[in-house]
C-alpha cells in the first residue's frame, strides 16, 4: 500500500513545485490530475507531457493513476446531446493516450451525470455507451480505467457501489475496474468491506476526510471519517495499490505543503 500525492491540491503553484514537494516528502507515487493549469489535453500536450515526462523521471516517481478533470470542465458523456457526448468521449479517448504517453496504466473515469429533464435510465444508458467505448479503447492499449462512484452532490448515476457493480456487469471489460473514494463511500453508508464484496480486485483508492454532510475532500483529521479504520481494512484485504490524498478546498490551497505533510505523517504514524 503506497501512499500517494496529488496536484489537485497544488493547482495554484507550478506543476515542478508540487513534484519538489512530494520529493521532499519522500512520496514517489502520484496521481496526476490533468487540468489547467499544470496539463490540459487541448494545450501544448505534447510540450507539457515531454516536461511532466522529464521531471518525473528525474525523481524517480511514478504515476499511479492520471486523472483527468470531468466536473469543472463541460464534459459529459451522461449527457443527452448526442454531439456534446461524442465531444466528451473524444476528450477521454484524447486522455487515454496523454496517459500512455506519461507511461501511466490507469485512468480515472465517472459516469458523467445525467440530465434532470429526462429519465435515468436514458442517461444511464448513454453513460453506460460511453464507458464502453472507452473501455474499448483501453483494452487495445492495455490501460485499466478506474471507475469512481461520484458523491449524491456530483452526479445522479453512479454514486454507490451497487451502481459501480451494475456497470461493470453491464460493460464485461476486463480494462473497467472499480475504485473507492471515502467521501463518497461514507456519504452513501457503505463501507469497504461492501466494496470488496463485489470487486475481485480494487484498482485504486481516494483516502480523504470529510464532515458527514458534504461533499467536501478534506485533509485527515479534519473531519469525521474514521478514515484509520479504512486502512486497518484495506491491509486486511490485502490491498497493494495506491491510498491517493485527495484533498480540496481554498483552505488548502494556500499552503498544500504543509496540508499534505500533516496527513502523510498521520498515516505512516499507523505504521502499515
Amino acid at each position: 500500500m503506497e501512499i500517494a500525492g496529488m496536484n489537485i491540491t497544488f493547482k495554484h503553484y507550478p506543476f515542478r513545485y508540487f513534484l519538489d514537494c512530494m520529493d521532499e516528502l519522500g512520496i514517489k507515487h502520484i496521481e496526476l490530475w490533468a487540468g489547467e493549469p499544470h496539463l490540459f489535453v487541448y494545450r501544448n500536450v505534447l510540450g507539457n507531457i515531454r516536461k511532466i515526462r522529464r521531471e518525473i523521471v528525474r525523481r524517480n516517481m511514478t504515476i499511479v493513476c492520471y486523472t483527468p478533470e470531468q466536473c469543472i470542465y463541460p464534459y459529459n458523456i451522461a449527457s443527452s446531446d448526442f454531439h456534446w457526448r461524442n465531444k466528451s468521449i473524444d476528450y477521454f479517448k484524447e486522455n487515454i493516450y496523454a496517459a500512455l504517453e506519461l507511461g501511466a496504466n490507469m485512468m480515472l473515469i465517472t459516469s458523467g451525470i445525467g440530465d434532470f429533464s429526462v429519465p435515468k435510465k436514458e442517461s444511464w444508458e448513454y453513460a453506460s455507451d460511453s464507458i464502453f467505448q472507452l473501455s474499448k479503447v483501453a483494452e487495445e492499449e492495455g490501460i485499466t480505467l478506474a471507475l469512481e462512484p461520484l458523491t449524491k452532490f456530483e452526479s445522479n448515476l453512479i454514486t454507490d457501489f451497487k451502481g459501480t457493480k451494475k456497470l461493470i456487469e453491464e460493460i464485461q471489460s476486463p480494462s473497467l475496474k472499480g475504485m473507492i473514494d471515502t467521501v463518497a463511500m461514507q456519504l452513501a453508508g457503505e463501507t469497504i468491506e461492501d466494496y470488496f464484496s463485489i470487486c475481485k480486485e480494487l484498482s485504486h483508492f481516494h483516502l480523504i476526510d470529510g464532515d458527514g454532510q458534504s461533499d467536501a475532500h478534506l485533509a485527515l483529521d479534519d473531519g469525521t471519517l474514521r478514515w484509520r479504520d479504512y486502512l486497518l481494512s484495506l491491509k486486511q484485504y490485502h490491498y497493494e495499490g495506491a491510498c491517493t490524498l485527495e484533498i480540496m478546498g481554498p483552505d488548502y490551497y494556500q499552503n498544500p505543503k504543509d496540508t499534505m505533510m500533516a496527513s502523510i505523517k498521520k498515516i505512516r504514524e499507523l505504521k502499515i
